[in-house]
């Protein structure tokens, strides 16, 4: 715990500076070279201060890093690999955006309808828009305060049972009006995905988005059937302790997503273009409102080396796993971190410090 909270708040700002004050190098080959090389060392030695998990780092369609550090299972001495399988939290809001924005464009659904349209049993369902999940304006309760919850963390829940934790609270503002960050937004998003579909939220995604892009070892798994060598997620490192146990079905469609740095670069490549969604939906997906919130990613501007980037980026974390994933969008840079450890903060301030510093190594050789 104590080597966590030193990565999350005293080793990696200071930095920053003096990696953006390095020289660029005359060639661009040898740019890339050094920029590996730099890459390395430098969670090389975040490795030796306890970093586990897995991380890729990408510019332009090239991949600079991607590798893993400390131990997938501690127990058996298994080591994290670039082609290990996370549990991405959070991260998962970006797929269930997409598979919504692919339905409209399909027709069969809009993002002003209602949800009572879908889902009529919701109370108040004439009040929220689709698009009101999606950007994290519907004011819906958050689901993971709702005390009866609280015991039931590890056992099995359809899509449905998990209304009974927020649907019956009443709204913290109009929809539309303000932004609060609540996992009961894509929940209820999820399960707009399996009506209109007809499809399981694990098998629309499969045939939708995981399998044309090839994401092989990627998986909504509510059964926990596809991946027995996933990492495992701890506690704390000193000694390992594993995390107690959290069901996948309960964050769903929000939250249970697994994958590795591998799979989620195919995904993030093919959120640069028209290989998914059509230009006008990727432009509204990362068009921010609220909370500087568009629909599954945050949107704003990270400051590197003085200057600040248009920044896409996301992050995730719940017991024994935490992620953040990065791009600086005009620049081309992509940084994606998965750990199979708690997160100790509980914000995505404690691994985007990680990002600054590999997005400036990465710029550093311009």
């Amino acid at each position: 715990m104590k080597m966590l909270r030193r990565l999350a708040a005293i080793a990696l700002i200071p930095t920053l500076a003096s990696l953006v004050a390095l020289p660029a190098a005359a060639g661009q080959g040898h740019a890339y070279g050094l920029v590996k090389q730099e890459l390395r060392a430098y969670f090389n030695e975040l490795e030796e201060e306890g970093l586990s998990g897995s991380v890729l780092v990408a510019r332009n369609g090239k991949v600079l890093l991607a590798e893993g550090y400390g131990m997938a299972n501690y127990e058996e001495g298994i080591p994290n690999e670039a082609d290990t399988v996370h549990a991405i939290a959070s991260m998962t809001k970006a797929f269930t955006a997409v598979s919504i924005l692919r339905l409209q464009e399909r027709g069969l659904l809009s993002l002003e309808d209602t949800i009572d349209r879908y889902i009529p049993w919701y109370p108040g369902g004439d009040q929220i828009k689709i698009r009101h999940l999606l950007s994290q304006t519907s004011g819906i309760f958050e689901m993971t305060n709702h005390p009866d919850l609280w015991p039931l963390f590890g056992v099995f829940h359809t899509p449905e049972q998990l209304f009974d934790y927020f649907m019956y609270e009443p709204l913290g503002f109009e929809p539309g009006t303000a932004f609060e960050y609540s996992n009961s937004n894509f929940v209820t998003a999820g399960l707009i995905v399996e009506y209109v579909s007809g499809l399981s939220y694990r098998d629309f995604l499969a045939v939708n988005i995981l399998g044309p892009l090839g994401m092989e070892r990627t998986s909504y798994d509510p059964y926990e059937v596809d991946f027995p060598d996933k990492a495992v997620g701890y506690q704390s490192l000193d000694p390992p302790v594993i995390a107690w146990y959290l069901h996948p079905s309960v964050p769903y469609a929000a939250g249970a997503v697994y994958s590795t740095v591998e799979d989620l670069y195919k995904w993030d490549q093919a959120l640069l273009s028209e290989g998914l969604l059509s230009e006008e939906s990727l432009e509204a997906m990362y068009t921010p409102g609220y909370g500087d919130y568009g629909y599954g990613w945050f949107i704003d501007e990270m400051e590197v080396g003085g200057k600040p980037y248009r920044h896409v980026w996301h992050w995730g974390g719940y017991v024994g796993f935490h992620s953040y994933f990065s791009r600086l969008v005009d620049e081309g840079v992509t940084v994606i971190v998965l750990c199979n450890t708690d997160p100790v903060l509980g914000t995505p301030d404690e691994l985007r410090p990680l990002a600054e510093a590999a997005a400036a190594i990465v710029l550093s050789r311009d």
